[in-house]
């Protein structure tokens, strides 16, 4: 998912580049531009991304949950955990920010690995 991101925003900014490459010198012979501005289709591409991080987020979410009862998964949740917050930092970055239930499921997926982190904590003092 992560190489598929990567691809999008090459393609999205090799569009971009071509489109601002493409006005200047249309202007340079008084060719009319407007034409050539986003059209809405980058955005929507950035929203998809933005929709695509959301469910990815709770997915981690919701395998984190399931690995919580096992202490020898703390390897495995700790690689979900790194690439869900890598995955939903690169998406913010592309999208330009998160939408509310995007923002929400992030600080879902932050406040249980705080819980999380704070049971650990709980559990290693008891012993």
């Amino acid at each position: 998912m992560y190489s598929l991101l990567e691809k999008v925003e090459q393609s999205v900014y090799a569009l971009l580049r071509t489109r601002d490459m493409a006005i200047a010198r249309y202007k340079e012979f008084n060719i009319p531009t407007d034409w050539l501005l986003d059209s809405g289709v980058v955005g929507k591409i950035k929203l998809a991304s933005v929709q695509l991080a959301r469910k990815y987020m709770k997915r981690v979410t919701s395998e984190l949950d399931a690995a919580l009862d096992a202490p020898d998964k703390e390897p495995i949740r700790e690689f979900l955990l790194l690439q869900g917050v890598r995955f939903a930092f690169r998406v913010h970055q592309f999208a330009g920010g998160f939408d509310a239930e995007s923002m929400n499921a992030f600080e879902d997926l932050r406040n249980r690995v705080h819980g999380q982190a704070e049971e650990t904590d709980k559990m290693s003092s008891t012993n």
